[in-house]
Order: C-alpha cells, then sequence, then structure tokens
C-alpha cells in the first residue's frame, strides 16, 4: 500500500465551502451554546515564531468529555476550534483568524498580510483544506472534509 493510498481525496473546494459554512453559520451557534464570545479564540501571533501548544488542564478536559450536556459538548468543539486554528501554519491561521474569528471583509484581509486577491482566494482555500484536517484530528473529530 503506497503512502497516498491512506491520504483521502479531498474535493478542495467543497471542503473550503464547508468550512466556510461552518465558521459563518455553526460557530456562532457553537458561542452561543457555550456561552463564549468571539474573544474565546486567542489571537493569533505575527512574529512567526513557533509556539508550544497549550498543555491545558487533563483532568478537566476528561470531565468536558464526558458530560453530555449541550453546553459542554459546545465548549469542547470550541476548544478543538481553537486547537485547530493555532495548529496551521502562520498565514493560513492569520488568514482563518482575520476573515472567520474578527470578520474582516477579504479585502482586508489580504491588505493586512499583503497579498493579492487572487493569491489570497488560493491561500484562503488552502487554510480551509488545511483547518478541516486539523480539525478532524481533535477530541471531537468533527469533520468539515468533502471527499472526492
Amino acid at each position: 500500500m503506497d503512502l497516498i493510498d491512506l491520504i483521502p481525496d479531498l474535493d478542495e473546494v467543497a471542503t473550503a465551502e464547508k468550512v466556510k459554512k461552518f465558521f459563518d453559520k455553526d460557530l456562532e451557534r457553537l458561542l452561543r451554546l457555550a456561552d463564549k464570545q468571539r474573544s474565546f479564540f486567542r489571537s493569533v501571533s505575527m512574529d512567526g515564531m513557533p509556539k508550544a501548544p497549550s498543555s491545558g488542564n487533563g483532568q478537566e478536559n476528561m470531565v468536558v468529555k464526558y458530560v453530555s450536556s449541550e453546553s459542554a459538548k459546545a465548549k469542547s468543539i470550541l476548544e478543538d476550534v481553537n486547537v485547530a486554528l493555532n495548529r496551521c501554519s502562520s498565514t493560513y491561521q492569520l488568514i482563518l483568524y482575520y476573515r472567520y474569528i474578527k470578520g474582516l471583509a477579504d479585502w482586508q484581509v489580504a491588505q493586512k498580510i499583503k497579498y493579492s486577491t487572487t493569491r489570497y482566494n488560493e491561500l484562503k482555500i488552502a487554510a480551509c483544506i488545511e483547518f478541516a484536517e486539523r480539525l478532524h484530528v481533535q477530541v471531537n473529530q468533527l469533520d468539515l472534509r468533502v471527499m472526492k
């Protein structure tokens, strides 16, 4: 078996659309259910230096996993989203954070990260794909990927 057989063949455009829908519609509902604000998500760093993942409280995380309430489930998913965002490459983090967490328009994000509109649109699709793949391997295994 080749390594390529282990990697699913993604429909990149459909995956990016599903991620955009998640951020535009589902994220707001999760924030309400968890009684959180968008400020829940840490601001991304623009210094280009890699960051160690936060360790968090292991016992607290275990309790959240076993609690079945909507609020606890929403908080757990939001934690997954936060981890996935922060593990994306730095340019992709900036795109996702400014566009979907801060709510800037695409042209504003393109200006902020100093890319042309065309290049920004390509990078945004790639950012959405990386986010979907990183989100899928978190605790809740939320899958926003669309296979061909």
